[in-house]
């Protein structure tokens, strides 16, 4: 059935895989944006979980996600869901980034994976039960260019954008919403939260 191209013949059947890539999203928007008990909400009881850095159930999965110091966002896209009546198995192509500091040097870490997941349908809806990933490869590449230094008031969420446009003549906005701007990222997500009722 895997690797073979998803049949979606019935309306039953495209509610259940959407739903199925809709919980898999979710799961790691709640571990980007440390929103542990939903994201505990996404894991079965059973849930196993298998990465680089973890290797046990789901629950304890978002524990140790929360006790982590990096943060690490994952960009993730192209998911693919095979349906089997209540059991589900999705691929999700993702990028997991992290700036961290390098012998004394700032560097950005991306490591390009395969996440593997395995969900099952309980009377509460779709649960998951796996999460695997297979590693394709990871890059570490100076934050800034070597002989290049941001401007010393230069954002961490956008100083290269900041002075490489800004080089440009662009007159440019420091003080958008980022995640080194919490104050200013939250005003904005509780704006549009109110926005959406």
């Amino acid at each position: 059935m895997l690797f073979q191209k998803p049949n979606t013949s019935t309306m039953e059947e495209m509610l259940d895989k959407f739903a199925v890539k809709e919980l898999i999203e979710f799961e790691r928007y709640c571990r980007d944006n440390a929103l542990w008990e939903q994201m505990r909400k996404c894991f079965a009881q059973d849930s196993r979980v298998v990465t680089s850095w973890y290797n046990g159930d789901g629950q304890g999965f978002v524990e140790a996600s929360r006790k982590m110091q990096t943060v690490a966002p994952h960009k993730i896209n192209n998911t693919l869901v095979w349906l089997n009546g209540s059991k589900a198995v999705a691929v999700t192509m993702a990028c997991i980034q992290s700036r961290k500091e390098v012998n004394g040097r700032m560097m950005d870490l991306s490591s390009y994976v395969r996440l593997i997941y395995t969900a099952a349908k309980e009377e509460t809806g779709w649960k998951l039960k796996s999460l695997d990933a297979i590693y394709e490869k990871d890059c570490l590449v100076p934050a800034f260019p070597e002989g290049m230094s941001p401007p010393p008031t230069a954002r961490a969420s956008y100083a290269n954008v900041i002075s490489v446009i800004g080089s440009e003549g662009y007159e440019m906005n420091d003080q958008l919403a980022g995640d080194d701007r919490p104050d200013l990222r939250d005003a904005l997500l509780g704006r549009i939260s109110v926005w959406l009722g």
